[in-house]
């Protein structure tokens, strides 16, 4: 596990930034191919935005959703909104996302359909529970792990929508790189914490991914 911590913005970004260029150049110049996992929350767009003004070839990147709220991509809710947003006007090989349709099990199933067998660049958050994607505390999925790679979630019910859709714990953990995006110094000194003293993935999901072989976290402060 590899942190890093910055005390200006502009400096978290930029190496942020180019620790995901890193990895997508050297997925494509592997197998002239990538993909990139991006989850939504506050956090990641101002490096979502710098990411698109960068020297990529994006036709040749996958860009897959980590997490969605069950609303309609109209709502003010949708991550999808701000992710599109944010990488406006480039065109990536093939967009995978959860799209809203008449139930949540339709909406998984055909999300599911389209998915690689392995993520490759894998951007994710963390709440000041330790949750990451909509993989929260208690949830039944830490007791009984699936082999699909992503599942129906329920978010605590102090979260305005409860519904969520993500992808599964082992199919994140299997991903190629996993970079968390950290701001703040609530989260910083809860992450701190709970390193130096474990409580356990159902009570801080995080954990899960502490063993990762190849993981960067990078916290602004």
């Amino acid at each position: 596990m590899n942190i890093q911590t910055f005390t200006q913005v502009q400096d978290w970004i930029q190496a942020s930034t180019q620790a995901i260029v890193n990895s997508l150049s050297e997925q494509i110049n592997t197998s002239e191919e990538a993909n990139l996992a991006v989850s939504g929350g506050s956090t990641p767009f101002d490096i979502y935005r710098e990411l698109a003004n960068q020297d990529l070839d994006f036709s040749k990147i996958d860009l897959i959703q980590v997490d969605e709220r069950y609303v309609p991509e109209t709502s003010i809710e949708s991550n999808w909104n701000s992710v599109e947003k944010s990488f406006e006007g480039l065109e990536f090989k093939q967009t995978i996302r959860f799209e809203y349709s008449s139930s949540i099990q339709d909406t998984l199933d055909q999300f599911q359909q389209h998915l690689p067998h392995r993520l490759g660049v894998t951007i994710l958050g963390m709440g000041l529970d330790g949750h990451f994607a909509s993989l929260f505390p208690d949830g039944e999925y830490w007791d009984n792990p699936t082999s699909d790679k992503a599942l129906i979630t329920q978010a605590p019910n102090y979260y305005p929508t409860r519904d969520r859709l993500s992808l599964s714990p082992k199919y994140i953990y299997n991903s190629e790189k996993i970079i968390i995006l950290i701001k703040g110094k609530d989260k910083h000194d809860k992450l701190q914490e709970y390193i130096k003293n474990p409580i356990g993935i159902k009570n801080w999901p995080l954990e899960y991914l502490y063993n990762h072989p190849n993981l960067s976290i990078y916290c602004m402060v």
